[in-house]
Parts: structure tokens; sequence; C-alpha cells
């Protein structure tokens, strides 16, 4: 089974214990238009889905086609929904919305903020993601994001990018290109790297488990840093995940300040 199966699994048993409503009380869909730092191009890759509830939402951006026919969901029960056809998208939104329920009373992990305008915030996010990174160490990031290149770059990591958005391939970015992820051997990259750095997003592309294993196998960390099903972030730490930042909407990109969590093993794996 699937990490994201089991979570839908394990969360639907253990809310079936609660009395949490969770009836759909919402669903919108739209499309992001947006530019990255020092470039001039506007980028359409990026799709979103927001599922709200009575007392929790789930979150998820991806890159297939809207389908507006979710709306018939609207009104209906998540378990039920389960049970139907839906996109890879929207199951990820439904496991975030459910681990917002469960996760809600967590007192151990306070959540911390980042403040500023939407390029400091970014920063502020990079930075807390590459904080036990040792320079000079080899990092693979899945998920192509300017402040993080630009921090790896000042803190002299050797760092290498992927992404799966064809108008950013090629992109130079403080020295660095970014490559085509579907046309990279992910399994020889995550071999010869001592990091990974990949986000959220690898649930909605169906590469999440691949990550996850051949990191496991080949004995690499590996650091989470989540917008799309932020709300699960804690319990990847049992799949394997070394640590995840997970931030909870609305993101760094929305003004006013941004909640996030950072939850990591003791200790991470030294080289």
């Amino acid at each position: 089974m699937s990490i994201l199966e089991t979570l839908l699994s394990k969360g639907t048993h253990s809310l079936a214990q609660k009395t949490e409503n969770l009836r759909i009380d919402n669903i919108i869909l739209g499309k992001s238009l947006y530019t990255i730092k020092n470039c001039d191009s506007v980028f359409t890759d990026m799709n979103f889905c927001l599922v709200l509830l009575e007392n929790a939402y789930g979150f998820s951006y991806f890159q297939e086609e809207i389908d507006y026919g979710l709306s018939k969901f609207v009104n209906n029960e998540i378990p039920d929904i389960l049970k139907e056809d839906i996109p890879l998208y929207m199951r990820v939104a439904l496991a975030d919305a459910m681990y917002c329920l469960l996760n809600e009373e967590d007192i151990e992990h306070v959540p911390s903020f980042l403040v500023g305008n939407l390029r400091e915030k970014a920063r502020q996010r990079a930075s807390k993601l590459m904080d036990q990174i040792p320079s000079g160490s080899s990092v693979l990031l899945i998920g192509a994001a300017t402040e993080i290149i630009e921090e790896a770059a000042a803190r002299d990591i050797d760092l290498s990018v992927l992404d799966l958005e064809p108008q950013k391939i090629g992109l130079q970015i403080s020295s660095k290109t970014i490559e085509h992820g579907a046309g990279s051997d992910i399994t020889e990259r995550i071999k010869s790297a001592q990091y990974i750095i990949a986000t959220g997003m690898i649930f909605v592309s169906n590469t999440a488990d691949v990550v996850f294993s051949l990191a496991i196998e080949n004995e690499v960390n590996l650091i989470m840093y989540m917008e799309t099903g932020s709300n699960f972030g804690q319990q990847l730490l049992d799949f394997g995940a070394s640590a995840v930042l997970a931030e909870y909407f609305p993101f760094y990109d929305f003004y006013g300040k941004t909640r996030y969590t950072l939850f990591q093993k003791s200790t991470l794996r030294t080289y």
C-alpha cells in the first residue's frame, strides 16, 4: 500500500472513533499564475485544490487539468468520497483535511511564524531547511525554489535541481541549471546525494513512494518542505523522512504571518 493510501486508511479509521464532521462544505479549484524571483516569465503550470470542512481544510497544488466535476462531492462525507474514482490531487487534499483534524490537539509541536514580505518569508523557509546541512554536502532538490537554490549557494552546498515544469527547464539560478525531472535517472541521482530536499508535490506527481524508498535504501536524508499535504507532514517521519517543514495555509506568498512547524528526528544521518 502506498504512503498516501496508508495515511488515508489510518486517518479514516482514527476519525471513525471521533465525532468530527467530515462533510465537505466547500471545494475551491483554481489556477495559479505566478513568477519567480529575478525572472520575467509568468508560469502557468500550477493549479490548486482547497477543500474546506466545518473545522478543517485540506490543500494540494497539482499540474494536471482541473476537474470541475468534483462539485458533486460538496455536501458529502470524506469516507464516502474516497470510495469514488477521484483525481490523485483530491485524495491528497482529503488526506490533508483529515490530518488537520487529527493533529489539531498536538501540544508538543507549537507552530512558529515566517514574517515579512513574501521574499523575506521564502528566505526564512530556505534557511530553516538548510540549517542542518553541512557546507560541501551533496544535495538533490526536487522542485525548484529560487530562495532554496540561493541559500544552498551561500552555504557552499553542492546542489542539483530537478523540476517537472517545462518552462523552468534550463533556467539558471545562482549558477545552477534546472533540469527536467522526467528525463533524469532518479535512482542514480539519489544514490549520488547525501540529502534530498523535496516538495510535497511529490504526492500529487505520484513519485513519493519512489523517493522515500530510494532515500531509505541509499541511507540519504530526506527533508520535505510542504504546502501540499502539510497537515500530514509530521506523520512522514514514520515513513522515513528525516525532517519536514510543514507550512500551513495561507502560505508564505500570502500577506501576513505564515504558520509553520518543523518536525524532525533527533539527529540527521551524518557523512
